[in-house]
């Protein structure tokens, strides 16, 4: 498990959205700019919420194999979104064979994640119960593809394992920022200059929208000139 950063640095990645915060990372060139983020295939199904912020649990789940539900490993998963850093993020990828009928997330298991400390959840798989989940868990972030009606045989399989969610690869205790514009892994070491970086970029992308809303005539010129190009 990676180390907490200190709470004042959580609080200030939850003043920027998630794009300013990828520019801000690559402005300290420290991954390819492909690498980081999630596809589109996770998306927020609660953006009139502020970001989510907070450290990566770690599951694999399925609850497409039919049958009889396999051994299920909910009860240690609970006591690990437990016993992980503050806030927390559950990230959950889906190992089932039908990923398009999968659904690990529902109003109960929500409220009872977010009275153990977690903020929100990350996942390839479905969810279901929206209304009940704004209801009884509010301010919960869902990131996902979609809702699926039923939970099917939802089973929690590996726990505390690296995981793959929509692309990006998240370990445990990885910083995860979560916005309408997607999901973003914070490198934790850095998390202090991707906030100082954040704020450069917010002040270089102001001034063009000054310049841009101060100047009703502006030519290609002009516009390489603002943008350094």
């Amino acid at each position: 498990m990676k180390q907490p950063i200190p709470d004042g640095i959580i609080d200030e990645l939850r003043k920027f959205d998630a794009a300013t915060l990828s520019n801000a990372i690559e402005r300290l060139d420290i991954r390819d700019r492909i690498e980081g983020f999630t596809s589109r295939e996770v998306r927020c199904r609660f953006p009139e919420l502020p970001p989510m912020v907070g450290y990566a649990v770690t599951c694999t789940a399925d609850s497409t194999y039919p049958g009889k539900p396999r051994v299920n490993k909910l009860s240690e998963f609970i006591d690990a979104v437990a016993a992980a850093p503050k806030p927390a993020v559950v990230a959950i990828q889906n190992t089932g064979h039908d990923a398009l009928k999968s659904c690990f997330i529902g109003d109960m298991i929500c409220a009872a994640y977010q009275k153990l400390g977690a903020v929100g959840v990350v996942t390839d798989g479905g969810y279901r119960d929206l209304e009940g989940i704004r209801k009884r868990a509010p301010g919960f972030h869902v990131f996902g593809p979609g809702c699926v009606v039923s939970h099917g045989n939802v089973v929690i399989m590996d726990i505390g394992v690296p995981v793959t969610v929509g692309g990006m690869p998240v370990e445990p205790g990885d910083l995860l920022h979560g916005d309408d514009n997607g999901v973003l892994r914070i490198p934790n070491d850095r998390a202090a200059d991707v906030v100082e970086q954040a704020k450069v970029v917010r002040d270089v992308e102001g001034r063009l929208f000054d310049y841009l809303e101060k100047n009703e005539s502006v030519t290609a010129a002009d516009l390489k000139r603002e943008l350094g190009i």
